[in-house]
Order: structure tokens, then sequence, then C-alpha cells
């Protein structure tokens, strides 16, 4: 954000499907044109695939206690970060989300060449 504020940079579009609270005027990728483009953050924890479920989901709701104080909401929302808190099973259909659209594009950039 320092670079931009002093316009030695100009952000063109951000990634997410909701514009960013700390730059609001900066379209989504949606709203650019490549709504292909359109990646959420996805930044959590992760455990070993033998994580017993009950300890997972116990870890789960103690993170989502944590985050959902205002406080960490408050010193993460400068820095362009807005929690969004979901469950064990929210945050892997993220990735996997993430992983075929990821998929689909390389598929298509390598047939289009």
């Amino acid at each position: 954000m320092p670079a931009i504020e002093s316009g030695k940079a100009r952000l063109l579009m951000v990634t997410n499907r909701q514009r960013s609270p700390i730059a609001s005027d900066v379209q989504t990728a949606e709203e650019a044109g490549f709504p292909e483009l359109t990646f959420e953050g996805v930044v959590g924890f992760f455990g070993g695939r033998d994580l017993p479920v009950a300890l997972r989901d116990r870890i789960a709701g103690d993170i989502a206690a944590v985050a959902e104080g205002s406080e960490i909401s408050s010193r993460l929302r400068p820095l362009g970060i807005a929690l969004r808190i979901g469950t064990p099973a929210q945050f892997s259909a993220a990735i996997e989300e993430q992983r075929a659209k990821v998929r689909d594009i390389v598929s298509t950039e390598r047939t289009a060449n």
C-alpha cells in the first residue's frame, strides 16, 4: 500500500470476488472482464490427514473464536486482509475450487499454444 499511496504503483484489479476494503475504488477481476482470474485468498491452518475429526473441529472452533474478536480484524484490515471464518469443509472446498480453476487455466493455455 505505501507504493500505491505514493503513486509509484497502481492497482489494476483485485482477484477476490469483492472489492478490497482498503482499495474500494479498484475493480475486481470480474468487473475488469477477467472472471477466470477471480481467486479468493485461501489462508488457513493445515493438519495431517490422520488428524482426528474431533480435534480438527475443536481447533477450528478455537480459531474461529479468536478470529471473531474485533482486535484481530482491526489489526489485519489495514493490511488489506478481511477474515472469512468458515468450517474445515468450507476451507477444503475453497482449496479444491482453486485447484480446479488453475487446472482449467493451464489446460486451456496448453491447448491454445
